[in-house]
């Protein structure tokens, strides 16, 4: 008895003092998507602000596919001492429990950090196309079902679960077009090679003001700032419509809770430095600020909402 608490005693000990030295050398940041898109852009913000409080470099890894699995394997793997951090998402965490039936990781391996912002979707179209409002869409699709194409960044994706949604919603087959990546996607689209896609105003802004991409509508339930003309697809005759993708930090479960607390603090903060936040908006991102229980609990609370919907939806995993 006295040894087993002895142990524990050296143990805590032990763990306090690597915190107090951590970090001691650069810190990744695996980013579960390709370069230039939406989360990659995120993820640099990010990695920017925890490197100015932390002091030591924080560089941004991106390790694309399998709907993040990749990305969050390559976490789950590295040494649980803080110096790889993922950059999840409700994929990661929520939907591809749901859509896969076997992943190569255990979403409940993670100790989560803090969160770092909820990513409205739109459904986007070429300007060349001949969908010129979000009703000419569903009506195409309900006329030729599963004729009328959407691409994502891959099967689990936030974009596939709201097109998914969407079919289920409205009635209609649509033909899922899986990607690599969200960039692929969304040039697939721009070009008509793909009809449309569900994706985030982060990546696509700059095409958005140029005229290049149409967006129709947006998954949220309410309509967002950067976008207040662009109708939500719950007031376009589907009210209980409301979608969104969250991003949130995460390490190992087994990595140190005095380094996970360390990472904690500097999250919270940057949630109350306003250059920090006004980065974030700039991006397109909802802010979100929670740590700790308050967002085991969302988290929680999010895939539990998803399985539901999945279930009314008849989504199985595949």
């Amino acid at each position: 008895m006295i040894k087993a608490v002895l142990a524990a005693l050296a143990l805590a000990i032990s763990g306090h003092a690597v915190a107090q030295s951590y970090p001691t050398k650069p810190i990744r940041v695996i980013v579960p998507f390709a370069p230039g898109s939406a989360t990659d852009l995120l993820g640099r913000v990010v990695a920017q602000g925890l490197s100015e409080k932390l002091g030591q470099p924080v560089i941004v890894e991106p390790k694309p596919g399998a709907g993040t699995s990749l990305g969050a394997q390559a976490v789950e793997k590295s040494p649980a001492d803080g110096y790889t951090i993922l950059l999840g998402t409700n994929a990661t965490f929520s939907l591809n429990s749901i859509l896969y039936q076997k992943l190569p990781y255990d979403p409940n391996s993670f100790s989560y950090i803090a969160a770092t912002g909820a990513m409205p979707s739109y459904l986007l179209v070429s300007s060349t196309s001949k969908y010129k409002t979000f009703a000419d869409f569903v009506k195409a699709a309900k006329e030729k079902p599963g004729s009328v194409t959407y691409a994502s960044s891959g099967v689990g994706s936030t974009g596939d679960m709201a097109g998914k949604l969407l079919a289920h919603a409205a009635g209609v087959e649509l033909l899922h077009v899986p990607f690599k990546d969200g960039p692929m996607a969304l040039t697939a689209t721009m070009s008509g090679d793909v009809e449309g896609i569900f994706y985030t105003s982060i990546a696509s802004m700059g095409l958005i003001n140029s005229g290049k991409i149409r967006p129709l509508a947006v998954t949220t339930e309410k309509r967002t700032v950067e976008l207040p003309r662009v109708p939500t697809i719950a007031e376009s005759g589907y009210p209980n419509f409301n979608l969104s993708g969250w991003t949130v930090l995460a390490v190992s479960n087994k990595t140190p809770q005095a380094i996970v607390q360390k990472l904690t603090d500097a999250m919270k903060s940057l949630y109350a430095n306003p250059s920090y936040q006004k980065k974030i908006e700039a991006l397109g991102l909802v802010p979100q600020k929670m740590t700790g229980k308050e967002l085991e609990d969302f988290i929680a609370k999010e895939r539990a909402s998803m399985q539901e919907v999945a279930k009314s939806a008849n989504i199985k995993p595949e």
